[in-house]
């Protein structure tokens, strides 16, 4: 990128290592004055270099992850259908074999897995589709959730009425819908 300097870079590497540094801490580090660090910050979040994101750990708090490489004609239809669900954090356009990847996050390895194999494989939008089990981040992973803080009778994602009358959920292989009012996890 044009315009990022030595010290840019070691402005960036110390926010990734702390991203709570104050800009004194920061100048008293790099041996230059707060107002620079200042203009400097300010610059690199204008170019997006720097963004700031709330986020939770995904090792301290220990939600799972999971990860889906899918094949499909209808992306937007997808990602929309995505967009509702509260396990859903991000998709990612890719090429190769799979035209899209999915990444979701859920307070057990079930009701990931109860979720994709009830609204995902029977989708017909969906061509094929690889489904992997994230085991452990190497590194700090933080990722925005959004808890859902007004649960509803039915679910977002309208492929059923509730979570009552799913038998994965009655089996308790699902802690159910987290929008659901029949949720029984405590993050989401």
């Amino acid at each position: 990128m044009k315009g990022i300097d030595e010290i840019d870079k070691k402005i960036l590497r110390s926010l990734s290592e702390n991203p709570e540094l104050s800009q004194v801490e920061l100048s008293e580090g790099l041996k230059i004055s707060q107002p620079a660090i200042s203009a400097r910050l300010h610059k690199l979040k204008e170019i997006g270099v720097l963004a700031h994101s709330v986020g939770t750990d995904i090792k301290k708090s220990q939600l799972f992850l999971a990860k889906m490489d899918i094949v499909t004609t209808g992306t937007e239809d997808v990602i929309s259908f995505l967009d509702k669900c509260p396990l859903y954090l991000n998709s990612f356009l890719t090429s190769g074999k799979y035209n899209l990847t999915v990444l979701l996050v859920g307070e057990n390895m079930r009701s990931i897995m109860s979720c994709v194999d009830s609204h995902m494989r029977n989708n017909p939008l969906i061509k094929d589709m690889e489904f992997n089990l994230i085991v452990t981040p190497i590194r700090d992973f933080i990722v925005p959730i959004r808890p859902i803080l007004e649960k509803k009778k039915t679910i977002p994602c309208e492929t059923e009425t509730d979570c009552s009358s799913c038998t994965l959920y009655t089996n308790n292989r699902c802690l159910g819908c987290p929008a659901s009012v029949h949720y029984r996890g405590s993050l989401l």
